[in-house]
This record gives structure tokens, C-alpha cells and sequence, in this order.
């Protein structure tokens, strides 16, 4: 059996997030080291406990780490976010979302975060390696945004940083941004610009990545704890992009499972198709485009590339793997 690539996680824990950490930590192919949470989807002290229960439902012993409550700069000027599409919305007398405050599929979490912060384990764990630890980034890069500028000499030590986040014909939030981005555009571009190897998993890609009725099926019928939370959290995703977001590249009564993508990237690269090394820098000027990921698709550009940004990827071969492992759970 090939070596287990070393990853460490790091998320904002709602619905796609969770089903991407069931997807690693069930994946014979990974050892994660640790999972690193931050303010995103919702606050930090959400999606800890959310990430908690996950991890408990699995039987991981996997350290979970507290991260960034707040963006570096974008919510200290609050018009800065009133620009936004709506994350709930009411339907015959139900308010449907996109995140709820805690995974009800699952009991409140028995154990607690590490006492050290997100920041100090990501630095102290990188440098402490052999430069051979993948970070999968599937929230806003506050973190790392952090942890690189504390100690720039991390870059060096990650061997690649996947992240989910952008957008370059898709946006989500607004009409030029996708919501990671957004939240923290400073952060992203920091990250983007660190010199890092980095594996951008946008949009674009991501809308193709969806799920719908059948593969709920599938899950249900698995008859495990594992299968029932991934379904009940497919569905409640499904509700939620059919009332607010349905999509213009995937057939009705689906949703995408952003988060998984980027997981499954790790596991078989070959799921990602169109891929690109170009120039991508993130507007952080806090107009109708904050928060937007810049893709420089010329031929002769006057900044050299520094990102491999996925457009496309093989849905056949993504859910095959997804549900696959998801299966193996007991």
C-alpha cells in the first residue's frame, strides 16, 4: 500500500464541510493531522462544535483546533458585507438556509478543542515537518493568512495548499465574488500571493460536483450513522440551493458539495479537469467587486503564474469516490 498523504484540514464547519471531513477521515489514502476551524460559514465557536461532532460520529482521534474569529480587515468597515445575496430565506412559512447554528443530525460534542490556537499548531506543526503536509483550506484563509504572516517561513514547509474557494465564470455571494473569498478577500490574497504550491478548486468546478436524490438513496440505505448524517445533510442542501441558488449547470433538485471536491482532489487528482496555471490575485478594494478572484487568462501577463485553478471536473468519477468511501463506514 502507497504511503498516506499527510493533510491538515481546515474549515468552517456547516453542511458541505462536514460531509468533506467524513470523506478524509474515512479515506485510507489520508492521515489527517489535525483540523483547524475559523469564522465562515458561521461563527467560530459554531463551527468548532460542529467539527466536534463530526469528528466524534467517526471515532476519529483527530485534534480539532480553534481558529480566527473574525476577518483581518473586511468586517472592521460593516458596508463592506452589505452587499450580499441573502443566506435564508422564507418558503411557505419555512425558513430555509444554508447553514444551521449546529449539526442537529448529531448530539452535542463530548470533548473540546486543543488549549493551542489554530495559528500556533498550524506554524508549530509545519515547521516541525519534513515539508511533506498538504493543507486543504475549504473556508476563509484567515488562518493561514495569519500563520504565514507570524511565521513566513512555513510557506516552504507545505508541500501543497488545496483550496476551495473563487470563482471565475461563477460567483455565489455576490455577483463577482464567491463567499471564502468574500469573507476574507485580504486574507485570500495574502495566501494566493505567499509563493506557496497551490491548487485553486473554484466555482466553477464545484457547481459541476453536485448531488442530488439518488445518491441521498444510496446513503440511506448504507443503514450506518455515517450514511443517515450525510443524507440528512444532502437534503438539507438540496432545500437550501433549490429556494436560493439553484444551478445553471446541474439538473434540478441537486446541490454541490464544494468542501468534498477539494478533499477528493487530494485523493485522485484525476477528478479535476481543466486545469490551469495562471495569475490569480483577489480585489480586496471593497466595491461591487470585493472579494472577487482576478483570473489572468492572456498569454503575455505582467505578473507570473501562481496558481493551478481548476474549471472543470469528472462528476461520474467524484461521486464514485465519495459515496465509495462513505460506504466503508461502519
Amino acid at each position: 500500500m502507497s504511503e498516506k498523504t499527510k493533510v491538515i484540514l481546515d474549515v468552517d464547519t456547516g453542511s458541505d464541510d462536514a460531509i468533506a471531513m467524513m470523506l478524509a477521515l474515512l479515506c485510507p489514502r489520508l492521515e489527517v493531522l489535525g483540523i483547524t476551524t475559523v469564522n465562515g460559514n458561521l461563527p467560530v465557536s459554531n463551527t468548532t462544535e460542529n467539527t466536534l461532532r463530526v469528528v466524534e460520529l467517526l471515532n476519529a482521534q483527530i485534534p480539532v483546533y480553534l481558529g480566527c474569529a473574525a476577518p483581518l480587515v473586511s468586517e472592521l468597515l460593516p458596508q463592506r458585507h452589505l452587499r450580499s445575496a441573502p443566506l435564508s430565506v422564507v418558503t411557505n412559512g419555512k425558513t430555509v438556509c444554508y447553514h444551521r447554528e449546529y449539526l442537529t443530525e448529531l448530539p452535542a460534542a463530548t470533548t473540546k478543542p486543543q488549549p493551542r490556537s489554530a495559528v500556533c499548531y498550524l506554524i508549530d506543526t509545519l515547521l516541525a515537518s519534513q515539508g511533506d503536509i498538504t493543507i486543504v483550506a475549504v473556508a476563509p484563509l484567515t488562518n493561514l493568512a495569519v500563520a504565514m504572516r507570524a511565521d513566513p517561513r512555513i510557506v516552504k514547509k507545505i508541500k501543497r495548499l488545496v483550496i476551495m474557494g473563487g470563482g471565475h465564470l461563477q460567483s455565489n455571494v455576490t455577483s463577482a465574488a464567491e463567499f471564502n473569498f468574500w469573507k476574507d478577500p485580504e486574507a485570500a490574497q495574502i495566501v494566493l500571493q505567499s509563493g506557496c504550491d497551490i491548487l485553486l478548486v473554484p466555482l466553477d468546478a464545484t457547481h459541476r460536483a453536485y448531488a442530488g436524490a439518488a445518491e441521498s438513496r444510496f446513503l440511506r440505505q448504507l443503514h450506518t450513522p455515517v450514511g443517515d448524517v450525510a443524507a440528512s445533510l444532502l437534503d438539507f442542501s438540496i432545500e437550501a440551493y433549490n429556494a436560493m441558488e439553484p444551478l445553471d449547470c446541474a439538473p434540478a433538485n441537486t446541490a454541490p458539495l464544494h468542501d468534498a471536491l477539494a478533499v477528493c482532489a487530494v485523493i485522485e487528482p484525476q477528478v479535476l479537469g481543466n486545469v490551469q496555471f495562471r495569475r490569480v490575485d483577489v480585489d480586496f478594494s471593497g466595491g461591487v467587486c470585493d472579494g472577487m478572484a482576478v483570473i489572468d487568462r492572456r498569454m503575455c501577463t505582467d505578473k507570473p503564474a501562481n496558481v493551478h485553478i481548476a474549471l472543470d471536473c469528472d462528476r461520474e468519477r467524484f461521486i464514485r469516490l465519495l459515496l465509495d468511501t462513505l460506504a466503508s463506514a461502519k
